[in-house]
Parts: structure tokens; C-alpha cells; sequence
């Protein structure tokens, strides 16, 4: 699966699942079934659909909005979970949206990635400034970054190597730095984390080497929004997946501490247990709780938010459809209430 197949936000940009905010009142969604983006209003009943758009390609799989501009990553692919690019040539695009959420197509904007059909493109985000995007490609190993002008237009690909292997979800901290997670792989107890510097340019530069943690599959990547800590949502080995041991079928969320240069110490490798499946998170209540969905089990689970960045597991929900070999619920999002 992709991460912002589901965002929170309004006309200026997303809160959830990348930022933290309130007042939001559009959600977008990306479906990778029929190629299209719908948009919703929020109201006191629930969700009012607004609009339905094509995405402008096949398969799309991640959004970003800022500044009125939103654009889709269409992976392309032809299998089941939307994040593989395969069978198809993966690429953005932009759309301009209304006060009221209507989208409208961006002329001349859509650009392929340079990874090609088999990239594995996971993620779309513009930066905090909004005049650079990213997008991460795990089977490719690269980050493609893209300056957006004042007429939306993106132009690029700049072709960004890693410092490890395989990067996946990312967030960005209080100062913009992009940290990613990296999943070498899926290999067993593999997993990574990365921090840059964003260059104007859109140049990514690595601060320090990446940081290995021990678990497996790391995907999602959030911040909390004062800058202290991020936490990385390691998917785990799936259901046929041979593992060295019954212990490391597990699916947990690990914690980091972000320095003040931007570079990640590792707190906890499983600061938060989700199990296999964990397929996405986001942040809410300034800060306060983290929330993160499992695929597998068809469940919610809630934790607090800790001063020295701990979790402590507060609440869980389920109800969710259960498929582990076909369609998943493997989006997120979440709204303060004023």
C-alpha cells in the first residue's frame, strides 16, 4: 500500500496524516480501483461528497495538497495494493483546488518518475514550504524531487540517491528536514531510517548515515508536531513470510529522537505494538496521541503520546474489513474536533 491515500485538510493544505492541525473541513480520497480522486465536506452528519475527479493517470496512490495546489502520484501498476509501480509508468499530477474543493487540472503538469514501471513508488509530500515535492521509490531505491513554480507547474525529476536502501514513507521536521524510513527490502530486521537537508534546488543532502533498528518492513513515518520525536510504522513480515523466529512476526511502531542538526537516535524499536499489518498512523490532539490502523485485523489502535516520547496504548477499535490477500483499509486520517 501507499501512504496520504487519505488526507484531512482545507483549500491550504493537509493536516492529517503528514501535519497536525484543527478546523479542517475536506477530505481527499484516492481511488486506485477506478482512477479517480474524490473530495468530501465535512458536516455535522458526516461526509458530503463534493466532487469526483480522474486522477489523471492509472492507479493513483498518494496525495499532497498546499497552497491550493494538490497533486496525485499514479503508481501505474497493474497489482493488487497500489504501491508496486509495476505494468505501467509511474508519474504526478496537479490540480489546482477551489475554496469550496473542487479540483481543476493543472495544464502541463503531469511529469514521470525516473524509477520507471517497476519503481515501487510509495509516497507524494510537498515539503512544509510547498515549493518542493518528494517522492520515494523503495524497489528503485531513490527519491525524485520536483521545484514547484507559482503556477503549481512541477519541474523535475532531480534524481536523489539514498544513504541506505529502499525509502518508503517520510515526514519532515519543524525545521523542513525530510526524515524516510527504509525497508531494504522487506529483508528481516532490516530496517532504517534516514534524515536530508532539502536544497532550494531540490538536492537532497544526507545528514549522518542511516540509522538500522532491527524490525522489518518500515513504512510510515510521522512527527510530532513540536519536532522532538518521530515515530516509523514497520509493517512486519507477512502472513507467508518465513521468519527466523516466532518473536519476529511482529508489526510494531518505533521511536526516534530528531536531533537539533536533524539527525535520528533511536529510542525504542518497539515503543508501540500493532502487530502485523500496521498500515498507516497519523497524530492528533496536538500532539498528545497517535493513532494507527492494522490491516490484518481490521483495527484501530490508540496510544498517548508521552513527554520523553514514549507510547502507552490508551484505546482499540475494530470493525474494519479483514482481507489479508485482497482489498485492505490501509488509510488514515484524522481530524481534531474545535
Amino acid at each position: 500500500a501507499s501512504t496520504n491515500m487519505l488526507i484531512v485538510g482545507s483549500v491550504d493544505g493537509q493536516s492529517s496524516p503528514i501535519d497536525l492541525g484543527g478546523g479542517n473541513d475536506l477530505v481527499f480520497a484516492a481511488n486506485a480501483g477506478s482512477d479517480t480522486i474524490s473530495v468530501f465536506q465535512v458536516t455535522d452528519d458526516g461526509l458530503e461528497m463534493i466532487e469526483q475527479q480522474d486522477s489523471g493517470a492509472e492507479r493513483p496512490t498518494s496525495m499532497t495538497l498546499h497552497g491550493g495546489v494538490l497533486y496525485v502520484l499514479n503508481s501505474g501498476g497493474t497489482l493488487t495494493g497500489g504501491g508496486l509501480c509495476l505494468g505501467g509508468m509511474p508519474s504526478i499530477t496537479g490540480f489546482t483546488v477551489a475554496d469550496n474543493g473542487e479540483l481543476d487540472p493543472i495544464p502541463d503538469s503531469t511529469r514521470e518518475l525516473s524509477g520507471g514501471p517497476a519503481s515501487a513508488c510509495a509516497q507524494i509530500s510537498f515539503n512544509p514550504a510547498g515549493d518542493t515535492l518528494l517522492v520515494s521509490q523503495w524497489i528503485s531505491d531513490r527519491i525524485d524531487t520536483f521545484t514547484v513554480g507559482e503556477d503549481g507547474v512541477a519541474d523535475g525529476p532531480i534524481v536523489n540517491e539514498t544513504t541506505g536502501f529502499g525509502p518508503f514513507g517520510f515526514a519532515f521536521d519543524s525545521e523542513g528536514r525530510l526524515l524516510t524510513s527504509e525497508n531494504f527490502q522487506q529483508i528481516e530486521g532490516e530496517a532504517g531510517v534516514a534524515s536530508y537537508e532539502i536544497g532550494a534546488d531540490g538536492t537532497l543532502t544526507p545528514i549522518g548515515e542511516s540509522v538500522k533498528y532491527g524490525e522489518t518492513d518500515p513504512c510510515w513515518v510521522v512527527v510530532t508536531p513540536d519536532g522532538q520525536y518521530a515515530y516509523v510504522a514497520a509493517f512486519g513480515p507477512g502472513p507467508i513470510a518465513q521468519v527466523s523466529s516466532p518473536e519476529a512476526r511482529r508489526g510494531v511502531i518505533s521511536s526516534f529522537r530528531i536531533g537539533s542538526d536533524g539527525a535520528l537516535e533511536e529510542l525504542d524499536p518497539q515503543a508501540g505494538d500493532v502487530g502485523v499489518g500496521v498500515s498507516d498512523m497519523a497524530i492528533a490532539g496536538d500532539g498528545r496521541y497517535l493513532y494507527a490502523i492494522n490491516s490484518f485485523e481490521g483495527t484501530i489502535k490508540g496510544f498517548a503520546v508521552g513527554d520523553d516520547g514514549s507510547l502507552t496504548m490508551i484505546t482499540a477499535v475494530g470493525g474494519l474489513p479483514i482481507n489479508p490477500f485482497g482489498p485492505l483499509s490501509s488509510g488514515l486520517a484524522v481530524r481534531d474536533n474545535d
